[in-house]
């Protein structure tokens, strides 16, 4: 019985892996995040940072509604993954060593995924550089405001 448990569990957890990895890979989510390694350090359009997101979708080809509906919206439930985009409002971050960071309308792309709720993004016009930065974030630490999170497709 101990062999079939660990057998079910192995095969369960196999396919979770599988199934965000595909999500990772899907080839509108690669493209975007080749377009962010490909302009970082450097100004898309006008350096808002929305035009990083726009200029990515467009240069996917990705469905999507201007100014910021870039996907299907994600549920709270669902995993985010690489190539998501977030739009902030009115956030505010307050990290346990006392740092924080507010982002009062912000939009970025999810560039890696570090564990639930910490990733690595992609953004401009952010810390004052008007030109693609990468940086980290942990969602877990936001004390106000709110963030839609949208696949695009």
């Amino acid at each position: 019985m101990k062999i079939t448990f660990l057998s079910l569990l192995f095969s369960i957890n196999l396919l979770t892996f599988l199934s965000v990895s595909a999500q990772e890979s899907r080839p509108i989510a690669k493209k975007i995040l080749a377009f962010c390694e490909m302009n970082e350090g450097k100004k898309v359009g006008k350096g808002e940072c929305w035009d990083l997101a726009k200029e990515a979708l467009n240069q996917a080809e990705a469905v999507w509604t201007p100014p910021y509906e870039f996907g299907t919206v994600i549920t709270k439930k669902e995993a985010l993954v690489a190539g998501d985009i977030l739009q902030f409002e009115k956030v505010k971050i307050e990290s346990p060593d006392g740092s924080w960071k507010e982002l009062p309308h912000h939009t970025a792309i999810i560039y890696k995924v570090i564990e639930k709720n910490k990733f690595i993004m992609a953004e401009q016009n952010a810390n004052g550089k008007r030109f693609v930065i990468f940086s980290e974030i942990d969602l877990s630490h936001i004390t106000k405001g709110k963030y839609t999170a949208y696949r695009p497709n």
